[in-house]
């Protein structure tokens, strides 16, 4: 039932957001930065639609995995500490360089083979992410001490 509820509650979450930025940030004939917490939105309540009919297929093969307290405790651990750098250091370093190395940081470990190439790939996606917000949503991010 838990597994139920928690898509249906991001349904009505993404609902909320899109339905509140859209009505609070009223018309959308130029992308900008009002433009995007509606699109977000948008497609948590559409992802939170799609989980919930996966969860109904799959109502009658539920498998229920222990709790590991431990490690989920280093997990969380882990991310407070990268989103601590990533508030500490996007200043000096820009939004290019700290989002490749939080991307690098936490995708190597899992690849096995050609290493160099995905850490340049997610050099290049941190560039792109960056063009999309700063030059199409029109959103600031920081360019670094080191690029002004």
């Amino acid at each position: 039932m838990f597994r139920l509820v928690i898509p249906l509650i991001l349904f009505l979450f993404g609902l909320l957001i899109a339905i509140y930025s859209y009505q609070t940030y009223g018309d959308f004939a130029e992308y900008g930065a009002a433009f995007y917490p509606t699109i977000i939105g948008i497609l948590v309540a559409f992802f939170g639609l799609v989980d919930f009919i996966m969860e109904l297929r799959i109502k009658g093969k539920y498998v229920f995995q222990n709790f590991d307290l431990v490690q989920d405790g280093k997990i969380i651990l882990l991310m407070i500490g990268i989103v601590g750098f990533y508030i500490g250091v996007s200043d000096y370093l820009g939004f290019v360089i700290t989002t490749s190395l939080i991307l690098i940081f936490m995708t190597l470990p899992f690849i096995k083979k050609h290493k160099i190439l995905t850490a340049l790939f997610l050099f290049i996606l941190s560039i792109g992410i960056y063009l999309l917000f700063a030059k199409v949503l029109l959103v600031g991010l920081p360019a670094g001490a080191l690029f002004e």
